[in-house]
Parts: structure tokens; sequence; C-alpha cells
């Protein structure tokens, strides 16, 4: 039934408040002519009489108030769809899913995505912990909206936004020879480490591939007698002088107060690394995406 629209139910429910076809056509801002070949055309396509037309004006014919019932019914059911589709487009409702590096979970996030569940209930928001090669995976097959990853690797086709930085440095005893060369406030070469003994980290992160792939740029033999798993132990090998660690800046906080170690940023250019949400180009503005990098906005991290 092409005449059985909204602007038609609106027009018949005003003809049948004001009794008359041109006083609804002017209250609903439309030609009176064209309020007229409306009903017309409504009554034609159902064969009934809906309005009774005299020269006083015009009734609603006992079908037309039962079809009058029946409008208003449809237009409340239409308006409590458009309000809660305008939840959705006003990202007040919907899905949103997420992902992150353990570097950025270690953090305060976690906490930031509780309050942005506590404060918008109807959106359904999944998080998982990923490694940032994974992240981009994830978000080139669509399982993502939002991974938030190291920017070393390729984030070709996404929009980024600044997260954190992490900068990289070399740690070792404060008697260490790299640091007797250099005052606190000197930062050094990758390549200058590779002149002592490393403590090799095996965590199988994006550091790790970045310190493989400069030591094969240098193509220098990596002095490295001992590998470890964990941070703490990197930590406490460094302190006993079995040689030099290259650390992550938010691990190494927890150590700058420890009296035997020293440590040193690196120059190089890819030790400078950077923690970024990244997301589909142009879904920036979707709007459960949209309000949670709001929340993300203004937070220290």
């Amino acid at each position: 039934m092409e005449s059985f629209d909204i602007v038609t139910m609106r027009v018949f429910l005003a003809v049948s408040r004001l009794g008359s076809i041109g006083a609804a056509a002017r209250n609903e801002h439309i030609a009176a002519s064209a309020a007229s070949r409306r009903i017309s055309d409504l009554e034609r396509e159902l064969g009934i009489v809906l309005i009774s037309r005299t020269p006083s004006g015009t009734h609603l014919t006992p079908a037309g108030q039962t079809f009058a019932n029946h409008c208003e019914q449809l237009l409340h059911k239409y308006a409590e769809v458009r309000a809660d589709l305008k939840r959705f487009a006003e990202g007040e409702a919907g899905e949103l899913r997420l992902a992150a590096i353990p570097r950025a979970m270690a953090g305060v996030l976690p906490f930031i995505i509780a309050r942005f569940k506590k404060e918008n209930p109807e959106i359904h928001v999944t998080v998982q912990e990923i490694f940032s090669r994974q992240g981009v995976r994830f978000l080139r097959e669509d399982v993502l909206d939002l991974a938030i990853i190291y920017d070393s690797v390729d984030t070709t086709g996404f929009e980024l936004k600044p997260f954190k930085a992490d900068q990289v440095w070399v740690v070792g005893h404060k008697d260490h020879p790299l640091f007797l060369e250099h005052c606190d406030s000197d930062s050094v070469f990758f390549a200058d480490t590779l002149r002592y003994e490393n403590v090799s980290f095996h965590e199988g992160g994006v550091l790790d591939e970045l310190v493989s792939e400069a030591r094969k740029r240098h193509r220098m033999p990596t002095k490295s007698s001992v590998m470890v798993q964990r941070i703490n132990s990197l930590i406490r090998c460094v302190e006993a002088g079995l040689g030099l660690g290259i650390i992550g800046e938010r691990d190494l906080q927890p150590h700058v107060t420890n009296e035997n170690l020293k440590m040193l940023r690196l120059a190089d250019k890819w030790a400078a690394r950077n923690l970024v949400c990244a997301y589909p180009e142009g879904q920036g503005a979707a709007p459960t995406l949209k309000r949670f990098l709001q929340y993300l906005d203004g937070n220290t991290f």
C-alpha cells in the first residue's frame, strides 16, 4: 500500500482532530490539495470511505475511526522504534570490541573500561589481551573495533590515536663500564651496548623482535650467555653484573630507585616506541567507538 505512510497517517489524524482537510494541511505544513489527494488515494487503495465530507466540514466514518485508532498505535510504536534506534545512533547502545597489548592492560586502561561500562550499561563491551601483530590481524578481519598496540608494526589502513609513549632503556649495574662512560642525562645507541655481555629477554613481544632486528642490522655478534623469561629475573641478573638488559620504560619504573642500577635512554629511532589506539579508517565516527575514544581523552597513562 503505497499511500499508507507516516505522513499520510499524520494528515489523517490531523483531519480527525481539526475537522477540516485544509486545517490539517496547514498543521502538517503541506498543500491542501496534497493532503486531499493523500486521503483520496488511501481510501481508493483500502476500498472504503474513511472521511465523510460535508459543506460544514469533515468527520470520520466508523471505518475511519477504526483506522484512526490504528494510526495512533502505529505512530506511537514508530516513535518508540526511533527512540531506540537513536540510542544506537548516538552511541548509547550497541557493541564495542576492544583489545590491548599487555603493556596497556597493566596500566590504567582496565579502570577506564570499567568506568565506560558502568556509565554505558547498554553497550556490550568485550576486551581481550593481544600482541600488536595479532591486534592488526584482528582489525583487518573485523574481529575488533579498536586495538591498543605499538606503532612499530604495520598500521597501514588504520587511523591512529596516541595512547602512551614507552621509551626503551638499557639497564645494568652501576659500575658497568657503559655507565662509567656516560652521565645520567646521556643517551646511547643500541650499537654501544653490543660491545658488552647482554642478558636476553625472551618474552615473545614486540620489544624482543625490535632488539633482534636491530642486532641483525648492526651485524655484530651478540654477547649473550644469560637468557631469562621475566622482567624481575632480568633486573636481578643485571644487578648482579651478568650483563646489560634492554627494557621498556614501564617495566623499568619500579626499579628506578634501586641504588645498584644505572640506566640510559636508547637514542635509536626504533627505541622511541609509542602505544596507539588503532581502528579502521573512517570508523572513528562510529557512535560507540567515538564515545569510548572520548573517555581516553584527557587521561594520564
